[in-house]
């Protein structure tokens, strides 16, 4: 059964392709520090732009099933408005999620909404890094570090 949570969004304000993926178990809550769910929980998190931070990735990296998905929305910094670079937005995430997805709208609606970066990520497996070693790392020693 597919299970999604929203954070930070309103329940009347989801946006429309995530209501229609979003399954059968489906929760929404608003940002904080800690998602009041257990472990590897979710196969989708979709995330507000203004929830997206370190910490609320952390999060949805913890209550997300393996090679779960993270979806989340940014306003892309530019000239004109302040936001996130790619680079902002990679070294948010590149601890736990590869980035299967950047995308940005098509050129004729940059005048009518403003820049954004439309994030994709998948939950890393760990299993990908038993070349390097590293065969022991989990969530809580990866983030450790960070808190």
């Amino acid at each position: 059964m597919k299970t999604s949570l929203a954070v930070g969004f309103p329940e009347d304000r989801l946006p429309e392709a995530f209501v229609r993926y979003r399954g059968r178990e489906h929760r929404s809550i608003p940002a904080s520090a800690e998602f009041p769910y257990e472990d590897s929980q979710f196969e989708v998190v979709l995330l507000e732009g203004s929830a997206v931070s370190t910490v609320t990735v952390r999060e949805a990296h913890r209550v997300l099933r393996p090679d779960g998905r993270l979806f989340f929305i940014v306003p892309e910094k530019t000239r004109q408005q302040d936001g996130f670079a790619l680079p902002d937005v990679y070294s948010i995430v590149r601890d736990g999620f590869n980035i299967i997805e950047t995308e940005r709208p098509p050129w004729w609606l940059f005048g009518c909404r403003g820049h954004t970066l439309t994030i994709t990520a998948r939950k890393k497996t760990w299993k990908s890094y038993k070349g390097l070693g590293c065969r022991n790392l989990s969530y809580h020693s990866l983030f450790a570090s960070t808190k």
